[in-house]
């Protein structure tokens, strides 16, 4: 149950960048290469978007548990009688497990291979497809070391 609204949204937000992708890019005209760079870019850009959600409920709901815990463990019961005994009752937690839930190690690694995976797109692959087209060499090693020379 934790995992299907976040799968759901991974398979949906792959869904929505090729259908962009096919309804507004010409697939067929494109090199493969630079069909599946931008169906990259786009995907994890809309991962971004359908994940935060997901991400800012599962980390409040943490705090929630972690702020519940500490004023569960700094409550201490101080008398100077010794002989008289108390019971406290445990506070009830207020803190409602959302339905979208997902276990703590699962954002860090996705946060991590989006962001690098940007980072490489942004700056590395993307300028050089893109000098590499404006390139006005003949070969394919010209255009490269043009492509090179250009960013």
């Amino acid at each position: 149950m934790a995992y299907t609204l976040f799968v759901i949204e991974i398979i949906s937000a792959f869904v929505l960048a090729a259908t962009l992708l096919y309804r507004y890019g010409d697939c067929y005209r494109n090199h493969i290469l630079v069909t599946m760079s931008v169906l990259t870019a786009w995907y994890f850009s809309f991962v971004i978007m359908f994940i935060l959600p997901l991400d800012i409920s599962s980390t409040v709901y943490r705090q929630c548990l972690d702020s519940a815990q500490a004023a569960l463990t700094t409550t201490s019961l101080q008398s100077n009688v010794s002989n008289i005994t108390s019971t406290e009752a445990p506070p009830e937690n207020h803190c409602q497990k959302p339905w979208s839930f997902v276990p703590d190690a699962v954002f860090p690694n996705l946060w991590r291979v989006v962001y690098w995976t940007s980072q490489c797109l942004t700056w590395l692959i993307m300028p050089m497809m893109q000098s590499y087209s404006k390139a006005g060499d003949f070969t394919v090693k010209g255009k490269l070391k043009s492509a090179l020379v250009d960013n």
